[in-house]
């Protein structure tokens, strides 16, 4: 569905992405991972068209999406930017329409779609019981549920997420994450993240992006590609790769350090000499 062909993005004076290729299949939750400033939420706001590429092209379907109208982009790509602010006031309902947008015209203003396509995004992400209440009131994973119910309302074949999950609790990323999964499998919706964690990423996607400096090093279905070499290769860390006892998914088992064993036990040492010893019991 989405490819990027000899693709060059930078800021100033410095390129990020330099020559990229990458095919994301469609129908499928892909995950982008790798270290800070590798340049995974570039190539995710380059394929959103948010920034233009150097050179090389982003292909929607195979049509370059640089021609495609911006009306015509919006209705099939559903963006959810990190950390979006949300501005004073607005209440769920209203935020949520605000996805309807490329759908209006001066001539067709709100219309009975409208409110079906609402009331259906805020159902799936289980917002309805929230419609009234202001956004800037809501907790972290009742807000980020909101934005995603309103790229749904884009009602558009893809949803490309940049760290839906940041600043948010174990609980409540879970709780995202879910969501995009059901709009994967019960939906058919193709879905596109940036995440952090490595775990979740094997845990939730299909396909996994596995990026450094710039640079694609691995792509395909969690299972086949992440290996203890490929995380030492990206991240530079030391593991061990052993199958998740609940879904069977790679798990990353980070190794523990010489200096970490060896200041462990020195702790475990201190507290033992300075603890006081237990009474004596009197026979």
């Amino acid at each position: 569905m989405l490819s990027t062909r000899d693709l060059a993005v930078g800021y100033d004076d410095r390129t990020v992405l330099d020559g990229l290729d990458l095919d994301l299949p469609a129908d499928a939750f892909t995950v982008i991972v790798g270290p800070n400033a590798c340049g995974k939420s570039t190539l995710l706001r380059t394929m959103a068209r948010l920034l233009s590429p150097r050179r090389g092209t982003v292909l929607l379907d195979g049509a370059a999406i640089r021609d495609l109208p911006t009306r015509a982009v919006a209705r099939r790509l559903g963006v959810l930017p990190q950390s979006p602010l949300v501005p004073e006031g607005v209440s769920v309902a209203d935020l949520v329409g605000r996805g309807r947008q490329p759908y209006q015209r001066w001539w067709r203003q709100w219309s009975p779609e409208d409110e079906v396509a609402v009331a259906e995004a805020m159902a799936l992400a289980d917002v309805q019981q929230l419609a009234e209440r202001p956004v800037d009131t809501l907790s972290g994973g009742q807000r980020q549920r909101v934005w995603i119910a309103m790229t749904l309302a884009q009602d558009t074949e893809a949803l490309l997420l940049d760290e839906p999950t940041t600043f948010l609790d174990l609980a409540h990323q879970v709780e995202v994450l879910d969501l995009l999964h059901r709009l994967r499998t019960e939906r058919g919706r193709t879905v596109v993240a940036v995440l952090h964690d490595l775990n979740q990423a094997a845990r939730y996607a299909d396909h996994l992006v596995a990026m450094r400096a710039g640079e694609v090093v691995a792509a395909g279905p969690p299972r086949q590609i992440l290996t203890a070499d490929l995380v030492r290769d990206v991240f530079g860390l030391d593991c061990v790769v052993v199958p998740c006892p609940v879904t069977g998914a790679p798990l990353v088992v980070p190794k523990l350090s010489t200096s970490s064993v060896t200041k462990g036990s020195s702790c475990a040492a201190e507290f033992s000499s300075s603890s006081p010893s237990p009474p004596s019991v009197p026979a």
